[in-house]
C-alpha cells in the first residue's frame, strides 16, 4: 500500500483492530509519527508478525519467531525469500490506539461536554461529546473508525434511524463517506466532518482545529439554530450554554423596551420580541407589566407593596414560563423570599432610571 496517503488520520482507516507494533504504525503516519503516537499505548501483547525492513525487501510481514528474551527473527515466508533480519522485544510491543484519549483531545478541540459514557452498539463508534452553541441547543458529535465503506454506511443507517435529532458525525478522513451518504445525513440536519481536512495534532496531546468552528458547521448551524430577529416577531436570544439564571440582567429602556445581557450575549428588546405582545390586540401582556413591577421595586415583590395582586401568582408562573422560553434556562427564574412573604428574582433586573 505504498501509495496511500500517510499522517495521522489517514492510518487510522488502514490498520486492522487500530493495533500494530511501532515499526507499522511509524510507516504510515510518517512525519506526523513524533506528535501522533502520543495517542497510542502499548496493549500488553506481543506481535506475531513485523512489517519488512530490509531495503528493497519483499514488503510483505515477515514472521516472528522467539527464540530468547534476546534473541528475536523476522523470518519471511514468501517466494522473494527476503532476508531474515533480528528483532528486539520492544520491536514486537504491540500498540493500539487510545480512543478515551483521543475522544477528550476532541472533545477540548471543538469544545463539548463530555457524555456520561462513549460507548455505543456501533463498530468503532463513539460519542465525543456534546455540542452546544447556545443554551436549549444540544447535539450528540459522534466519532467512527472504519476500514469499509459498507462499514461506514452501516453506522449512518444506525444513526439516522434512531437519533431522532441531528447530530455531528466525525471520521478521520471522508474516503468512505459518498456524496449521496454525506446527502442523506444533511437531509436529516446532521453534519459530516472530515478530521484530515479540519483538526490537526500538536505537542502534548493536544488537537486544535484547522478552521475556526463556524467554518466547519456552517451549514449544520444555518439548518439548526434560528437566526437573530431584529423585526416584531419573538426573537432568538444567543444565551451561552452554561448560563445560569443569575447571569441575566435586564435593565428597562423605557416602558416597552429592555436592554439584556448576559454573559457575552446582549441585545436590545421589546416585549413582543420577548414573547410578551398580547395576541388580540399587540399590546404589553400583564406579564410585561409584572416584569416592570419587578424592576421597578429592585427584583423583589412583596405582598405588602402597592404593586401587589390577587393574581399574580398565576401571572407570574406565566411570567416565568416567558422569561424561560425566551433564555432557554432550566429552573425557575424566580423564588419565595426568606420570609416567605414574596418572591425574588434569581436574574438581575433594574427600572428606566
Amino acid at each position: 500500500m505504498k501509495g496511500d496517503p500517510k499522517g495521522f488520520w489517514p492510518v487510522l482507516e488502514r490498520i486492522p483492530g487500530l493495533a500494530a507494533v511501532e515499526a507499522e504504525w511509524r510507516n504510515y503516519m510518517g512525519d506526523d509519527y513524533e506528535l501522533g503516537k502520543a495517542f497510542l499505548r502499548p496493549n500488553g501483547r506481543l506481535a506475531a508478525s513485523h512489517p519488512c525492513v530490509v531495503p528493497r525487501g519483499c514488503g510483505c510481514h515477515h514472521d516472528v519467531i522467539v527464540h530468547g528474551d534476546e534473541d528475536i527473527e523476522a523470518v519471511c515466508h514468501c517466494e522473494s525469500g527476503c532476508d531474515t533480519f533480528a528483532l528486539k522485544q520492544a520491536d514486537i510491543v504491540v500498540y493500539e490506539l487510545d480512543r478515551t484519549r483521543l475522544c477528550s483531545a476532541l472533545a477540548e478541540a471543538i469544545g463539548l461536554s463530555r457524555a456520561s459514557h462513549s460507548s455505543t452498539d456501533m463498530q468503532e463508534t463513539h460519542l465525543v461529546g456534546v455540542y452546544s452553541p447556545f443554551a436549549g441547543y444540544r447535539f450528540n458529535v459522534y466519532l467512527t473508525i472504519q476500514l469499509e465503506r459498507g462499514d461506514f454506511n452501516a453506522v449512518v443507517d444506525g444513526l439516522t434511524s434512531r437519533a431522532d435529532k441531528p447530530f455531528i458525525l466525525l471520521a478521520p478522513t471522508r474516503d468512505f463517506c459518498a456524496s449521496i451518504t454525506e446527502t442523506r445525513l444533511a437531509q436529516h440536519k446532521s453534519a459530516f466532518v472530515p478530521l484530515s481536512e479540519n483538526a490537526a495534532v500538536t505537542d502534548n496531546r493536544i488537537l486544535r482545529l484547522i478552521h475556526t468552528l463556524e467554518e466547519i458547521l456552517k451549514e449544520f448551524h444555518t439548518s439548526n439554530l434560528p437566526s437573530s430577529k431584529s423585526d416584531d416577531t419573538v426573537a432568538f436570544f444567543p444565551t451561552p450554554s452554561d448560563a445560569r439564571w443569575s447571569d441575566v440582567s435586564i435593565r428597562f429602556k423605557d416602558g416597552f423596551t429592555v436592554s439584556v445581557k448576559v454573559k457575552s450575549a446582549a441585545g436590545v428588546f421589546n416585549y413582543t420580541q420577548m414573547g410578551m405582545a398580547n395576541r388580540k390586540n399587540g399590546n404589553p401582556t400583564v406579564r410585561w407589566d409584572l416584569l416592570r413591577d419587578f424592576a421597578e421595586e429592585h427584583g423583589e415583590l412583596v405582598w405588602g407593596s402597592s404593586r401587589a395582586h390577587r393574581r399574580n401568582q398565576k401571572r407570574r408562573e406565566l411570567l416565568a414560563a416567558d422569561l424561560c422560553a425566551f433564555f432557554r434556562i432550566e429552573g425557575d427564574p424566580f423564588r419565595l423570599t426568606k420570609d416567605g412573604k414574596g418572591w425574588e428574582a434569581r436574574f438581575h433586573i433594574y427600572p428606566d432610571r
